[in-house]
């Protein structure tokens, strides 16, 4: 039963009838299984209401399009006079009867930057030097932050005036100006990369606090200078999360076994005309704050064996924060700003309460539990280095960034893959783990 309720008249309500046009999405519902669905429209001010079987009222496609009923208000009130007639539509619930679940709206929120704001002009000129090393020590003698720039096929590039110190240093002839609009339409796959290179040069320039780290691809945020917890990416609704902090040795809390810090893959996309940064959240872990650790391979397998959706819309978020937060007297100028991240309004959507458990068998090849031998030899290497891998999964189960509540679907601690360790028995059998 669907009721519809108003003390207001229906259209063109009379005496003796009135109609009533459905909504689309509603109708769609209605008849969309073999349920018997009837209508009920009602005035409760006035203690009156009229019923309608929905599928004898919609038999066909015209009736369907005009999505209107027209209701008798003397042969159709819903009384005690009708229960003849709604048992009469009624069958057994062991008939096989489906009415699929209500549509709902879903707003997908993706892991989209866009791109709000860059420079109209990209600077171009011949290099005097053949390597970002060579060009590196050309500018080793300028003092404060060194703007970012790119070498290709001899030629250097930049948003900021190569006409000007520091990068005229780098530049051997006549300076170019080129409108930016020619580089972000451009369909010339070498033209395309090297404004993503651009791009994600001076992005990664333009916040100190983060470093890059060359052999893992990513940003990391730096460690504070005396080696405390930081914290970033405060947003609304959230405290932020702390993206940097040391970690200590189980059996000693006041020896540090590693720092963890907070990393960042980026990729620019062009999608439909618009530029966007695409975040992948990482990890970084280092024994000083500096140097990485020579466990970070063992720890990073390890976080991602249980970095779960929940977790890894925080450190989105986190990021989207961080590199959206508004300037200050103390925040260096932005070549390149962005906007929210990039959401998708779609008319359908999964009410999570319909879900349950999914089997442990039907996870995915990489969240299995991972070869006995694998999973031993972690163990052992870490448990030498006295880590304390609970440390290491609070950072997936923090509640940082929603205080007080933890987010759905999260990986309890419990899933810690190093606190586990496969005895023999098929795999999925209920003695086959000893936690």
């Amino acid at each position: 039963m669907q009721s519809k309720a108003s003390d207001h008249p229906f259209p063109g309500e009379t005496d003796q009838s009135f109609r009533y046009v459905c909504d689309d999405r509603d109708l769609d519902l209605w008849l969309s299984g073999n349920a018997p669905v009837i209508l009920v429209l009602s005035h409760p001010g006035q203690d009156e209401a009229w019923w309608v079987e929905v599928k004898s009222a919609f038999p066909d496609a015209a009736s369907r399009a005009s999505r209107t009923v027209v209701i008798s208000k003397h042969a159709q009130r819903f009384d005690a006079g009708a229960a003849p007639a709604l048992l009469r539509l009624a069958v057994p619930k062991q008939s096989g009867l489906y009415l699929r679940p209500p549509p709902i709206t879903e707003i997908l929120t993706t892991n989209l930057l866009p791109v709000a704001v860059m420079p109209q002009v990209i600077y171009v000129a011949t290099s005097a030097v053949s390597s970002y090393r060579a060009g590196g020590e050309a500018l080793a003698g300028h003092d404060g932050r060194r703007p970012e720039w790119i070498l290709r096929d001899g030629m250097v590039m930049s948003f900021t005036s190569l006409r000007e110190a520091p990068l005229n240093v780098l530049c051997d002839g006549d300076v170019e100006e080129h409108d930016t609009g020619d580089w972000t339409g451009s369909d010339d796959t070498d033209i395309t990369n090297r404004f993503i290179d651009l791009l994600t040069r001076t992005v990664q320039g333009s916040y100190p606090d983060l470093r890059w780290h060359n052999e893992r691809r990513h940003v990391h945020f730096r460690a504070s200078r005396d080696l405390t917890s930081r914290r970033a990416g405060k947003g609304p609704g959230t405290r932020g999360r702390t993206v940097f902090g040391p970690h200590y040795a189980k059996s000693d809390p006041a020896r540090v076994s590693y720092y963890h810090h907070a990393a960042l893959r980026t990729r620019f996309r062009r999608i439909g005309g618009t530029w966007h940064c695409q975040l992948e959240p990482d990890y970084c872990f280092t024994s000083d704050g500096y140097t990485e650790s020579r466990f970070a391979d063992s720890l990073l397998a390890g976080i991602k064996r249980l970095d779960r959706h929940p977790a890894v819309f925080g450190w989105t978020r986190m990021w989207a924060n961080h590199l959206t937060r508004p300037l200050d007297l103390f925040t260096p100028e932005r070549f390149v700003r962005f906007g929210a991240l990039a959401t998708v309004t779609v008319g359908r959507g999964i009410d999570d309460n319909w879900w349950g458990p999914a089997p442990a068998e039907s996870a995915p090849e990489e969240d299995q539990e991972h070869p006995p031998a694998a999973e031993a030899l972690a163990v052992t290497e870490l448990a030498a280095a006295d880590i304390d891998t609970d440390d290491l999964v609070a950072l997936l189960t923090s509640p940082d960034d929603e205080p007080g509540q933890a987010a759905a679907g999260q990986a309890p601690a419990s899933r810690n893959p190093y606190r586990s360790v496969r005895r023999g028995g098929k795999k999925g059998g209920g003695d086959s783990d000893a936690r």
